[in-house]
């Protein structure tokens, strides 16, 4: 039987699924004549009318799927499947993005290795693999069928391997954090640690039920918990002063406070590290109907020595039915620039470190 593969969103339960085309000549794979043979009277195949005497759940993970186009069937089925893994641990996808530009520039995973975790996408609550789909039934109403299903031993494989080689990884930055004697790098490396880490407790999770006897055989040389610990102390010691001027309320000194506040970085008057720049207002004429507003926000991050680490320039307008509320909208504006973008911009810093660029 021919096998097919796609790669596709589940948007509705938030699962992302991720197919990786079959190993050509795979044995495990159902026979064409067991999967497409008539399994009742209604003429509709053995695998719709009994799945598990062509899909044991020894050796698959199975879901019939049905929709007006095998397409939709087939996203019918994928959901299915996801279903079973419940949402125990996940990352949110600064972190996911992270670990694929750490992978990306890893020594440790083959260009093989990068080109399957470019297509895992873990940002979201679930990310399966190696999902394969079997012949469709079309029954006497046009509605379409097919069956999903996912392979325990082949898939329970390529995910051992993954968390191995993700585990060699976190070993080789940590390694290369305790052996620096620089507070930057130390964290640098330290902070890519916990970003692969992360990512392998999900695919861990993952491996736990697609393949119980792989999970056991996965297991990694750190403890994911006392990597959190340790960053949290090490950033604990990077204390960071904030001046912004023209801030009147100090609501961008609070935002950045807030935001380093999340990384786990002290704000301090004194601080090793500074975070200094300016806010500027001015009003628009966009529409005669509205109020509007161009706000500029400026900010550069230094280190001990005064070096530029991180600068970060934005500009962007907003608008309201007052002057009042124009501003209002400009603020959160600037608050979520500082949240995502500026923290991203520093983020980038600390890989850029990992990464030697």
């Amino acid at each position: 039987m021919q096998l097919r593969t796609i790669v596709f969103r589940v948007g509705v339960i938030g699962v992302v699924i991720i197919a990786i085309a079959a190993i050509s000549g795979c044995s495990s794979s159902p026979a064409s004549g067991s999967a497409g043979s008539s399994g009742g009277a209604d003429g509709m195949p053995a695998w719709y009318s009994d799945p598990q005497s062509v899909y044991p759940d020894d050796r698959y993970l199975s879901s019939i799927g049905s929709g007006d186009t095998r397409r939709a069937a087939e996203q019918d089925a994928a959901a299915g499947i996801a279903q079973v893994f419940e949402s125990r641990i996940s990352v949110d996808m600064r972190t996911a993005e992270r670990y694929q530009e750490l992978v990306s520039g890893s020594t440790t995973l083959s260009q093989s290795d990068v080109q399957f975790t470019q297509s895992v996408n873990i940002r979201s609550d679930q990310t399966l693999v190696n999902i394969q789909y079997g012949e469709s039934a079309t029954d006497n109403t046009g509605r379409v069928h097919v069956i999903g299903y996912l392979e325990r031993i082949p898939t329970g494989n390529i995910y051992a391997d993954l968390v191995k080689k993700n585990g060699a990884q976190v070993e080789s930055f940590l390694s290369e954090s305790h052996g620096s004697g620089e507070l930057l790098r130390q964290y640098a490396f330290l902070s890519a640690a916990s970003v692969v880490a992360a990512n392998n407790e999900v695919l861990k999770d993952q491996l736990r039920i697609i393949s119980p006897g792989f999970a056991a055989m996965a297991e990694t040389g750190y403890d994911y918990d006392a990597i959190l610990q340790e960053m949290a102390d090490l950033a604990g010691r990077m204390t960071v002063s904030v001046t912004v001027a023209n801030d009147d309320g100090g609501r961008v000194a609070g935002a950045l406070r807030e935001a380093l506040s999340k990384e786990r970085f002290p704000v301090a008057a004194d601080g090793m590290l500074s975070v200094a720049g300016s806010v500027r207002m001015e009003p628009i004429q966009l529409n005669p109907d509205y109020k509007s507003v161009r706000w500029y926000l400026n900010l550069e991050m230094r280190g001990p020595d005064g070096r530029s680490l991180v600068t970060y320039d934005n500009q962007e307008r907003a608008s309201g039915v007052t002057e009042e509320a124009a501003t209002a909208f400009a603020f959160s504006d600037i608050e979520e620039a500082v949240e995502k973008d500026f923290v991203g911009a520093m983020r980038a810093y600390f890989d850029s470190l990992v990464l030697g660029r």
